[in-house]
């Protein structure tokens, strides 16, 4: 039978919704919320309240929530908050329902500035970060590896404009100077110039040419082409941290940031994460500091080997690795070992002596390095250093890495960070929901287990054995001296 044509939808004047059963029991929001407990930020925030005056302030488990909501889903914070209070999911996970009030977009603006300048998201990022060394996903002994990758800037190439430096004058000339303005003060018009700007007065300009002239410069771009542009000459003015920045040849240098990720390769978990202004020797320099910063905040975990490309294979920087006891598994060039340097005469001069020591270090440093890719047996670590690349594909496609979202250092660096945060929570939450195998399966598997792994030994005992018997017959016919000829 037709069901009949309504126009409208009545819906009940009373409604009972458990937000519970809205959210579906394998949802992304689900997981998250379940592997780790945010209450923690009330104690890292308390300092920056005061107690007893002012307004009470937004709650700040919600704000971290909201965050996470922000950058887990790639959502501006306009377009959060106007999905906030139609999504059942969004409202669970705040602790929210649907009769819950908001807060104002402008108090998470101001909260975010508040907690960015004290440090509070590197607090919540350290936090995370223990959780998986707790929960196992990140063991003790740790292969680490190093990568940076570039951001864009949220500023247009047409924003560049040349650095004015001051002139540089003698005393002589600046005395000079201040002494005609003081005598062009003097004077009763106060301009020297007074009587000819009468006698030729400019006409004024009607609010047509005015508003023509405006629309023209706004419509058209300046030409670039025959100029050189760089960092020492040229800085934009919309955002005067970024810095013009290319990695390969064919690229096109535009106002970039760098972000420089120090993961483990095992788990993929992100250890530590910063931004820094693009240059050529920020990616060691950063990394330096994110190997002492990972040392003092997480020191239940030891950095045993860390991977990186050809931009980390400085003597520098190998030295400084092999200082800290950690082995390099950096690739190098050529695996080619190079000689000692060596004078056929001593020096005296202690200048001298130290510049010769520099350069056997350099050589004996890059060989130890070489030494190690060339015996293969790290080769599956490094290998898996590719889990650095895979992250930083998966922030900026999914979470919205590729472009900064505001404008200066510091909020690339929160936005950096809160990236890291959100992608170590979903390896987290998947880490949690593999279940261990129990009861009969995992002692079926256990023995499984236990029956190849004596079946290899067995294999492998008899193969060496038939390898010894064949040498010995080999250097038994070469002691004889035993020739061989065809028999007719």
């Amino acid at each position: 039978m037709h069901s009949p044509k309504q126009n409208h939808i009545q819906p009940n004047m009373f409604q009972y919704i458990d937000m519970e059963d809205l959210v579906p029991r394998h949802h992304i929001l689900r997981r998250v919320k379940d592997v780790i407990d945010f209450s923690a930020v009330h104690d890292q925030v308390k300092p920056l309240y005061s107690e007893k005056t002012g307004r009470p302030s937004t709650n700040a488990e919600l704000v971290v929530r909201l965050v996470v909501l922000e950058y887990l889903f790639n959502h501006s914070e306009r377009e959060l908050f106007e999905t906030l209070p139609m999504h059942a999911g969004y409202l669970w996970f705040c602790g929210l329902d649907f009769e819950s009030s908001l807060p104002d977009r402008t108090t998470l603006v101001k909260t975010r500035a508040l907690w960015r300048r004290h440090g509070i998201f590197d607090d919540i990022m350290m936090h995370v970060v223990n959780q998986c060394i707790a929960s196992g996903l990140v063991r003790p002994d740790v292969h680490a590896g190093v990568d940076g990758t570039q951001v864009h800037a949220n500023a247009s190439i047409h924003s560049l404009e040349e650095i004015e430096l001051a002139p540089v004058q003698t005393i002589e000339a600046y005395l000079e100077v201040k002494k005609q303005r003081d005598e062009a003060s003097l004077r009763p018009s106060g301009n020297p110039n007074s009587d000819d700007d009468d006698q030729n007065p400019r006409p004024p300009k009607s609010k047509e040419n005015n508003k023509s002239d405006q629309l023209q410069e706004n419509a058209s771009h300046e030409d670039f082409h025959g100029k050189t542009f760089s960092n020492q000459t040229h800085r934009s003015t919309t955002d005067p941290d970024a810095r013009l920045y290319k990695k390969s040849k064919g690229q096109e240098a535009y106002p970039r940031y760098l972000v420089h990720n120090l993961a483990d390769v095992e788990s993929g978990v992100i250890l530590k994460t910063n931004a820094s202004i693009a240059s050529g020797t920020a990616e060691r320099e950063i990394s330096q500091q994110q190997l002492a910063a990972v040392r003092f905040q997480h020191p239940q975990i030891h950095i045993q080997t860390l991977s990186g490309d050809k931009a980390y294979g400085t003597p520098a920087y190998l030295a400084y690795l092999i200082s800290l006891g950690i082995i390099p598994l950096v690739s190098l060039q050529d695996h080619e070992l190079e000689e000692i340097p060596t004078w056929q005469r001593k020096t005296h001069k202690p200048e001298q002596q130290r510049k010769r020591q520099e350069k056997v270090d350099k050589v004996e440093t890059k060989n130890q390095a070489k030494h190690i890719q060339i015996d293969g047996k790290y080769q599956a670590i490094q290998n898996q250093r590719v889990q650095c690349e895979h992250g930083f594909a998966e922030a900026k496609t999914v979470h919205g890495l590729d472009r900064a979202k505001s404008r200066g250092l510091d909020c690339m660096q929160e936005q950096a960070l809160c990236t890291a945060i959100v992608q170590n929570l979903k390896k987290l939450s998947r880490f949690k929901g593999k279940r261990p195998r129990t009861g009969v399966s995992a002692c079926a598997e256990t023995t499984k287990w236990d029956e190849r792994h004596h079946r290899n030994i067995f294999i492998s005992f008899v193969f060496k054995r038939i390898k010894e018997q064949f040498r010995f017959l080999f250097a038994s016919l070469m002691d004889q001296n035993c020739s061989f000829s065809p028999v007719f």
